[in-house]
């Protein structure tokens, strides 16, 4: 335990509410200084390895951010300890091409369907009632498209 004078409920006071401020920005030697006087915990970004607990952008941690300034904006504290940011890249322009492409989501991933003809009938209807006549067409072009891909697929799997 430490000792303390007895201005020290006092300075732990203002220490509280300048970390809660995020006020505290110090080096190695204040941030062990600063964490041994203390009755709170510290936490450092870039204020050695004496502190409670240490603090990172979770985006320079896993190396989300790619673009060239970015190494230039980075604080000099931070530290990479993965390349995330290749793989998001690739897997949101994944993900762009083929949501431009029609292709996403596919059967697969619309699991949701109305299998009864009479329903889709009386969607298109109700459809039809409110005036959305496109909406309609569509609805009735996607129901052809998803029975024609059934026939097809029940053909497959009579022949293969």
């Amino acid at each position: 335990m430490h000792e303390h004078g007895s201005d020290s409920g006092e300075r732990d006071s203002i220490a509280r509410s300048r970390v809660l401020r995020g006020c505290v920005g110090v080096r190695a030697v204040a941030g062990s200084a600063t964490t041994l006087a203390l009755r709170v915990p510290t936490i450092g970004a870039g204020a050695g390895p004496f502190c409670s607990g240490q603090a990172l952008i979770y985006h320079d941690l896993v190396g989300m951010m790619q673009q060239a300034h970015h190494a230039k904006v980075a604080p000099r504290f931070s530290k990479r300890y993965g390349n995330s940011g290749e793989v998001i890249h690739r897997a949101l322009s994944e993900f762009k091409n083929e949501v431009e492409s029609k292709s996403f989501p596919g059967p697969k991933h619309t699991p949701y369907k109305i299998s009864e003809a009479d329903h889709v009938e009386g969607f298109m209807n109700e459809l039809q009632m409110m005036g959305l006549s496109e909406a309609a067409s569509a609805a009735a072009s996607v129901a052809e498209m998803e029975a024609a891909a059934k026939t097809q697929a029940g053909a497959k799997e009579r022949i293969g």
